[in-house]
């Protein structure tokens, strides 16, 4: 159907002049009475009478369907304006942007267009990837969900939170092990599983279960009890730009979280395999 003709329709039926209808749509009379005179014969019925006018069932029927057909035209059209000003949309954890901002300014150069990043958790990205509200997510956990397609990028150290004075301090990296005897203080389950699980694994592979003091949610808090002597604490490489007074970052031997691209399998999002390819260079 000509999306002309059933606007032409719709505001002749607004109007109920063909006179006032052909000014507001800057059409002369006899155009506009073209337009009413084809949409009739495509849809094969009469949808008004001239005089004096008015509509016929089929015209009522056809007015109430066609405001829906217009409004959902100029949604879709809109839609598509603002993905084509917006740019690509990448999901990134707050707490890996420091090391990921490179990645995502290489990756925006390398496009020619804007990356819009919106801080999201692997969780909340993934949904946001099914629901449409992300094009790619860049995830530093698991991903199980069978819609969702996952590509190993790079790995970011798991640190570990000591107090200045700590006899391991002064280690370059710290083994796991070596912490086997300490009080830990961890990030609470509930607060992000998937990275508590991560943490918990990295104590499975080195062999004992940690003896937790106390859970702590966030980073600034957990420093100053590890700064007082109440134990040590696990988290991650980029939390290392944070000041952290009366307490040192160390890298773990051998632990570290791995970090992967994430995007919808169907439909694919735009720009996959130059997206892929950039990437990857920069990770490698």
């Amino acid at each position: 159907m000509d999306l002309r003709r059933l606007r032409a329709f719709l505001v002749l039926a607004e109007e109920g002049n063909f006179h006032r209808a052909a000014e507001r749509l800057f059409l002369s009379q006899p155009a506009l009475s073209q337009r009413i005179r084809a949409l009739e014969q495509e849809l094969g019925v009469e949808l008004l009478r001239r005089r004096p006018f008015r509509l016929t069932p089929a015209g009522e029927a056809l007015l109430r369907e066609a405001r829906e057909v217009l409004l959902a035209w100029d949604r879709a059209k809109e839609a598509v304006r603002r993905a084509a000003l917006r740019g690509l949309r990448f999901g990134v954890p707050e707490n890996l942007l420091p090391d990921l901002m490179p990645l995502l300014d290489h990756l925006r150069r390398g496009l020619g267009e804007a990356v819009e990043v919106l801080e999201m958790h692997t969780p909340e990205q993934v949904q946001a990837l099914k629901e449409g509200r992300l094009d790619y997510g860049l995830a530093g956990l698991k991903v199980g969900d069978p819609a969702i397609a996952r590509e190993p990028l790079l790995e970011v150290p798991i640190v570990v939170v000591l107090p200045e004075g700590h006899p391991l301090a002064a280690r370059e990296r710290v083994p796991l092990g070596a912490l086997k005897e300490e009080s830990f203080l961890l990030l609470p389950r509930e607060t992000l599983p998937p990275l508590h699980e991560a943490f918990m694994e990295v104590f499975r592979r080195a062999g004992f279960t940690p003896r937790v003091v106390r859970e702590v949610a966030r980073f600034p808090q957990a420093v100053s009890l590890v700064a007082a002597g109440l134990g040590v604490h696990l988290t991650l490489a980029p939390y290392r730009v944070f000041p952290h007074p009366g307490a040192v970052l160390r890298p773990l031997e051998g632990a570290a979280l791995q970090v992967a691209l994430i995007y919808r399998k169907n439909p694919p999002p735009p720009r996959l395999e130059e997206v892929r390819e950039l990437l990857r260079a920069l990770a490698l």
